[in-house]
């Protein structure tokens, strides 16, 4: 049996962590009042005991590999069960009453299952044998998984509000990234060539005010400029709200731009 340091070491710590996380679950299902909360805390336990106790056998023996545990399913769900938008939520504030109630264990299990599933993958990429990554790997879907279950319960509960933005700054922000074969999307979206120059323009345009702050413009920034002109009047007021977004697509010509 042969184990590299760096994954001793990793494997030492994620085992310490899923110890510690199942003993605090043990407390949290004694303390949950909500019955769907003490069910969901049970059966993500039973989950990690599992892959803690399959992770200690393999390090024994090799041969616990066989039968390696499939991560933690996504639950259930949807779009339209996601609940969006702020809804008089509750003001919070530490407490020193030595209790917990269900909206405190919500929070502590959702924040230790994002936690985890992020050492997961740090510790994981240290590690060299092919079973152990595959373990690591899972814990971190696992942990993924299990983090969205809680927030669901939460989000329906509303106990976790989801704060939102403004449609049009949302796709403003978002739209302004195309795929490398743009042409098509561009089609789609009745966005002319002259209209794309001219949101490029502008970002040329503020670049070149930029640079006669510090001195004339150079002959690239008047191109520049004249070319964020022509755009403004080809793009209209297509930019309110959110401003003009420069579009952005991956480059493959080998040359870094200032951007």
């Amino acid at each position: 049996m042969k184990f590299g340091a760096h994954e001793v070491m990793e494997v030492s710590e994620i085992l310490s962590e899923k110890l510690n996380m199942i003993n605090h679950m043990a407390l949290y299902e004694q303390e949950a009042q909500d019955e769907q909360l003490r069910s969901t805390i049970r059966r993500q336990m039973d989950a990690a005991i599992a892959a803690y106790d399959q992770m200690v056998a393999y390090t024994h023996d090799y041969s616990a590999r066989q039968g390696m545990q499939p991560p933690y399913p996504q639950p259930n769900s949807s779009l339209e069960r996601v609940k969006y938008g702020l809804r008089n939520p509750q003001p919070m504030a530490p407490q020193r009453t030595g209790r917990f109630d269900d909206n405190m264990i919500s929070i502590a299990l959702l924040t230790v299952h994002k936690a985890s599933a992020t050492f997961h993958i740090q510790r994981g990429l240290e590690v060299t044998d092919p079973s152990l990554r595959t373990m690591f790997l899972n814990g971190a879907i696992t942990c993924y998984n299990q983090a969205y279950e809680i927030f669901l319960l939460m989000n329906q509960q509303g106990t976790y509000q989801v704060p939102t933005i403004h449609d049009h700054t949302a796709k403003t922000m978002l739209h302004s990234f195309l795929p490398m074969n743009n042409q098509s999307l561009m089609a789609e979206e009745g966005m002319s060539a002259a209209q794309m120059q001219g949101m490029q323009g502008m970002q040329g345009a503020m670049q070149g005010m930029q640079g006669m702050q510090a001195g004339a413009p150079s002959q690239g920034q008047r191109m520049q400029g004249q070319g964020a002109q022509a755009g403004m009047y080809a793009s209209g007021a297509n930019g309110a709200g959110a401003g003009n977004q420069a579009l952005q697509t991956p480059h493959m010509n080998g040359h870094y731009m200032n951007q």
